[in-house]
């Protein structure tokens, strides 16, 4: 059965641009509603995506919040294309920016996320030693703050894994990625005993792909499918220089009939915690 379309991920992506904005200027959404000529309640509905904005009222707020000229050409053509599905392409840049807002926000509103990883044990997963060798490994010329900065960044966000209302993480890793050595045997042992520790939780699941699963429906590589409770869900594909996320229903079950196939191949839970203490 085809999942319902929902709003566009390019809508979604507007919406929380606008947010963002209005709340770095200052602004409330009575306030920013008065000072263009909208009732505050508009500008909540447009910040949610509930509705659309017509281009001359976006015109309107990028001017009341000091857009620049270059962020203003990027918001006008996603308006334009809000309706537009398939897939939206943003650039991967570990430092703090629109593209990397994007995931955050996306990310926020999620209550769930089904991670597949080939490579690399997922950042909500990761301790603070992997998450440092691990940013130092692919980030290109990042200085020591730099680093520094995104490992704190990276602890903050698994703080969402134990708050009131904790997100909902599912996480299957290849056998491969989890034995994958690093900082010496004590890091690599507290970083499986993490792993461990974080599978104990409610929300979080934890298995493993083991070696001689052989072939499966991912090996084209790592995704994300994000869950939402009131919403289409989205899927995430990342490589070094972009991330592409998809919301075509048709897109996303491709992923969901993977990720059932993965479930049937990989440790189950209990299993994965036996493998997990024997390699801690």
């Amino acid at each position: 059965m085809a999942r319902r379309a929902g709003r566009s991920v390019r809508s979604r992506r507007l919406a929380h641009a606008l947010r963002r904005l209005r709340n770095a200027s200052g602004w409330t959404t009575d306030g920013a509603g008065e000072a263009v000529g909208m009732s505050g309640s508009k500008i909540s509905r447009i910040e949610t995506s509930e509705i659309g904005v017509y281009l001359d009222d976006l015109e309107k707020l990028l001017d009341l919040y000091g857009v620049s000229r270059r962020q203003r050409v990027d918001l006008l053509d996603l308006a334009r294309h809000a309706e537009q599905r398939g897939l939206l392409r943003i650039n991967n840049s570990n430092l703090p920016g629109e593209d990397w807002h994007t995931w955050a926000d996306f990310e926020e509103e999620a209550n769930g996320l089904l991670f597949y990883e080939p490579l690399m044990i997922p950042g909500l997963l990761q301790t603070t030693e992997y998450a440092r060798e691990i940013i130092t490994a692919t980030g290109h010329d990042l200085s020591v703050d730099e680093v520094e900065a995104l490992v704190g960044s990276r602890k903050a966000r698994q703080g969402k894994l134990t708050r009131a209302a904790p997100l909902k993480l599912h996480a299957i890793i290849e056998q491969g990625a989890v034995e994958r050595d690093f900082g010496g045997p004590g890091a690599h042992a507290r970083q499986i005993r993490h792993l461990l520790d974080t599978a104990e939780l409610p929300n979080v699941v934890v298995q493993v792909l083991p070696a001689d699963a052989g072939l499966h429906a991912a090996m084209s590589g790592a995704f994300v499918i994000l869950e939402y409770d009131d919403e289409a869900g989205l899927v995430l594909l990342e490589n070094k220089v972009s991330s592409v996320f998809l919301d075509e229903p048709e897109q996303i079950e491709v992923f969901d009939a993977t990720w059932s196939q993965l479930l049937h191949q990989a440790l189950t839970p209990e299993e994965t915690a036996e493998y997990l203490k024997r390699l801690a």
